[in-house]
């Protein structure tokens, strides 16, 4: 009786398995129990664009929000930092997007997010041409969602060693096809152990140098936050999804300063820096989603947003000076998407239409009016799917981009073509390359007609005549991916062409003018290797990055290159309700026009207790660093040398306990993925 039972488990286990769907991976990724044989999937399933990846029960159960899963599933190349709740690239190379069913998603959201729901992370490492551009990697996190009853929760973060604090609290109700949700967030930072310390040689226009130093002494960062956001959401997972959301965004700085010691020559003295700032930025999200058939779908996204600033700005080094800026800004923008499901590729095309009027006002030693009129109509389509061992993503986005102020303006046409192949080479072994090609537009803020002086000797002017510049990218990736093992190594080639490359002007009065022009050429080189593995399955996992990085920054004026190296790892133990994780990595560095800058490593250790309906974790950053170095940077001009470093004590030994609690009722789930991929502007044009 025995054999013929083991027999029988041995033909179940050789039958064939129909390949999955993509969207039915990361529901059936993961454990399959067969009597006494247990059969373990990958967690990593590879796609042209990127990877799915579905997070372990232990990861999922472990986790308090959003961020906290994210650091439990360490992807490539990212940093989750779960006390300040931010997700930053470790290369600098673009923004992080984060969304939740295909929505974007901010702090509100990734706090209020049930780990327990989430199927699965879909880990964009290589955007398609309807991402726009600047955004280096997107995580979209995919959920249930409930069809009946309610979830009410708070996430409350404190800080033990300095006075930081960010509180949430959220509700939300359902009922059949309709879902009401409320939240409400309340922060508070007030760091006084910030020190900046600087060191600058001046060559002057008669040969002679002239050093200042300027020290720290005492400071003071407060800024206090208020959010909401009401949204109300009508669905039918199988035929249309209408969602309304209204949110605002409040902060208010009431108070900042930074008093300092010169040294200029031989003469010693001191001065202050002060700030007082608030801001308000109220945004509306109408979204549309409607199925037609089995296969096509129709998507359409309106949002309205609007941005008021208040800024007054005071420097008193080398007399009194002293300025307010007074700025608003209001954007809409609108996109609709056709999407058609074939075998076994998927068509996509769409328009993106984005109106935005910004009207800067400054008074005091600094007098200029800003107008500026942005537009934009791009249009994009896109193909892409695997047939038997191949994969490919082809794409293509043309876009008239517009720009007004006062006398000067522009009007062009950008092309922007995208291809992506793939091969499977063995079971579990991926080659990938990438190829595209995209115009970048410089900060809002460098084409302004202003003039910020900075100290007493160097100043900051915009220059309303930059030029956007051309980017020509080309990425080649290996992957090999098992249950327990994944390894991905990446190697870029980025060449940003005719870019808006920093310059310094000397003045014959010994001033100082910084400003950016179509000056140059800055290419980019790196190799990345990053490795995952699960020691014991379920209970410890190990996470290993490293790589090389060339930077080339030629211009007329100038040619400044570096060579960087990073590295970093994360440690992950799940022991029932305790989870211990940590985690480091040495930063990174980089040159880009005349400015070498270091961001600081990180090193941080996470400590959580679950019971319950409650997670309480203890979060410890900068360990052993009294007064850690935060960030450090140089001016490599020829006409003026200058260090930079800052250092923090509020963030040395940085202790910070976060509890959160969430009672949800209702069991049964249905599946909304908005994929609409609308950009959140926060460019307030601001110098």
């Amino acid at each position: 009786m025995r054999k013929v039972v083991c027999m029988g488990i041995l033909a179940l286990l050789s039958l064939p398995v129909p390949a999955q769907k993509e969207g039915e991976a990361g529901q059936q990724a993961g454990q399959v129990t067969l009597k006494e044989v247990t059969v373990e999937a990958a967690k990593v399933i590879r796609k042209v664009d990127g990877q799915l990846v579905v997070p372990s029960e232990a990861q999922r159960k472990s986790a308090a929000d959003g961020y906290s899963l994210l650091g439990r599933v360490a992807l490539p190349h990212i940093r989750v930092d779960e006390t300040m709740h931010t997700v930053t690239a470790l290369m600098n190379n673009g923004e992080v997007q984060l969304r939740l069913n295909g929505v974007p998603a901010g702090k509100e959201e990734m706090l209020s997010l049930d780990p327990k729901q989430v199927k699965n992370i879909d880990f964009i490492d290589n955007p398609g041409v309807r991402y726009g551009e600047g955004i280096a990697y997107v995580i979209d996190i995919h959920t249930q969602r409930n069809t009946g009853g309610y979830t009410v929760g708070a996430d409350l973060t404190h800080t033990l060693t300095a006075r930081n604090s960010d509180d949430r609290v959220y509700a939300r109700f359902n009922r059949r096809n309709s879902e009401l949700s409320f939240s409400y967030g309340f922060s508070y930072q007030d760091f006084r152990g910030e020190r900046s310390s600087e060191a600058a040689d001046y060559l002057l226009a008669d040969g002679s140098h002239h050093f200042v130093s300027r020290e720290q002494t005492a400071g003071r960062n407060r800024t206090v936050g208020n959010m909401f956001q009401v949204k109300y959401c009508l669905a039918d997972s199988s035929t249309y999804v209408f969602q309304a959301t209204l949110s605002g965004d409040g902060s208010n700085s009431p108070g900042s300063f930074a008093d300092f010691l010169l040294r200029d020559g031989a003469v010693t003295g001191t001065f202050r820096k002060a700030a007082v700032e608030s801001s308000f930025s109220p945004a509306l999200d109408l979204y549309f989603f409607h199925q037609l058939g089995k296969h096509q779908s129709v998507t359409v996204d309106i949002v309205g947003a609007g941005i008021y600033t208040d800024r007054r700005t005071q420097n008193d080094e080398g007399g009194h000076y002293a300025y307010r800026a007074d700025g608003r800004s209001w954007t809409v923008r609108s996109e609709a998407v056709y999407e058609n499901r074939l075998k076994p590729f998927t068509l996509s095309a769409g328009v993106q239409h984005m109106a935005k009027y910004t009207r800067n006002d400054y008074e005091g030693d600094v007098s200029a009016l800003n107008r500026i009129h942005l537009g934009e109509l791009y249009l994009f389509s896109e193909v892409k799917g695997r047939w038997k061992r191949m994969s490919c993503s082809a794409g293509a986005g043309v876009a008239d981009k517009t720009y007004s102020q006062a006398a000067f303006r522009y009007d062009y046409w950008t092309f922007r073509p995208k291809l992506t192949l793939g091969f499977e080479v063995a079971k579990g072994l991926d080659v990938r390359y990438t190829f595209q090609t995209y115009r970048r537009v410089s900060s809002y803020a460098m084409v302004s007609k202003a003039r910020i002086r900075n100290n007493s000797r160097e100043w900051t002017v915009g220059n309303p005549d930059l030029k956007p510049s051309r980017v020509i990218q080309h990425l080649v990736e290996v992957s090999y991916c098992r249950p327990r093992l994944t390894n991905n190594v990446y190697m870029e080639y980025r060449n940003n062409q005719n870019c808006n490359m920093g310059v310094y002007e000397r003045t014959a009065a010994g001033q100082f003018l910084y400003s950016q022009q179509n000056a140059g050429s800055i290419r980019m080189f790196y190799v990345q290797d990053y490795l995952k593995y699960d020691l014991i399955p379920e209970h410890l996992s190990l996470t290993l990055a490293g790589g090389i990085n060339r930077f080339f920054n030629v211009s007329s004026l100038y040619r400044h290159y570096l060579t960087s190296y990073t590295c970093g790892g994360n440690v992950q133990v799940y022991l029932g309700r305790w989870t211990l994780a940590g985690f480091a990595d040495n930063g990174w560095k980089f040159v880009e026009g005349e400015q070498q800058g270091h961001n600081s490593p990180a090193v941080y250790f996470t400590a959580g207790y679950r019971l319950g309906n409650c997670t309480v974790s203890l979060y410890l950053q900068h360990p052993f660093q009294q007064h850690p170095q935060m960030y450090r940077s140089q001016v490599l001009n020829e006409y003026l040398h200058k260090e930079i470093s800052q250092r923090s004590r509020d963030l040395g030994n940085m202790l910070t306990i976060s509890f959160n609690w969430r009672l949800s009722r209702g069991k049964t789930y249905k599946e909304i993925r908005k994929t609409i991929q609308q950009k959140e502007d926060r460019q307030t044009g601001i110098m």
